[in-house]
């Protein structure tokens, strides 16, 4: 039985295999569905957030699905699926210029969730689901750091293919695509529950820009051939 969707188009064209039984191609906005249960499985920490969250769908309409749909920011997808033979089995998601993605989703994506999900004073106040409820009605506030790391990513694999190199596969694909878009480097955030993450990052070429009790904030300067040019703190 396949743990997430169906096969989810290993043997479409543009499917290129990265190891024995690994797959990978190009986002496609019909794989926003697998995306979300992904995005879920993953989104404790690296551990399933099944239990935690009220909103199964909650967690991927944040992080995952609007980077499938989001075709007219960018004009392409800088979203890579990874597939093996039990199915679907992770990602790397990103956008080019986060300014302009978070103008896109509070014209067109926020408004609707809006709508569906309520506000976190509304009964969810100290929940799991608390601050993703927060992004949902008060959006993502612009940030100075944006200006030298413009793009962003999330990379999310589920434990059967964590700890292989396939995380750093996915994440010098989509820094080389970055960088040949014309991006001058990428940031992202990581949750301070999750040290081996933030040691992951650590390892493949981030700086570490900004901490808080609850989160770390890293930056990769990308170069032409998208590789760190020797990231600095901005």
């Amino acid at each position: 039985m396949r743990a997430v969707g169906d096969e989810g188009g290993i043997g479409q064209p543009g499917t290129e295999e990265v190891v024995p039984g690994v797959r990978w191609r190009a986002v496609e906005p019909a794989d926003a569905p697998v995306l979300s249960v992904l995005c879920r499985l993953t989104g404790d920490s690296g551990a399933d957030a099944t239990d935690r969250t009220a909103f199964p769908d909650l967690l991927g309409d944040v992080y995952a699905t609007p980077y499938a749909h989001a075709y007219g920011v960018d004009g392409r997808s800088f979203g890579t699926l990874v597939l093996d033979d039990d199915g679907p089995a992770g990602y790397v998601l990103g956008c080019l210029d986060t300014a302009r993605f978070e103008a896109w989703r509070e014209e067109h994506w926020w408004p609707t969730l809006r709508e569906r999900y309520p506000r976190p004073e509304d009964g969810h106040v100290g929940t799991y689901d608390e601050w993703l409820l927060r992004i949902v009605h008060e959006g993502v506030r612009p940030d100075p750091l944006w200006a030298q790391y413009p793009s962003h990513l999330h990379v999310d694999l589920l434990p059967r293919r964590q700890g292989g190199g396939l995380g750093r596969r996915l994440l010098e694909r989509l820094c080389a695509q970055l960088a040949a878009a014309g991006s001058p480097g990428v940031h992202l955030g990581v949750s301070a529950a999750n040290p081996g993450a933030v040691a992951f990052y650590r390892r493949t070429g981030f700086t570490e820009l900004d901490r808080s009790a609850t989160a770390h904030t890293f930056g990769r300067v990308l170069s032409p051939s998208g590789v760190s040019s020797g990231a600095v703190a901005g």
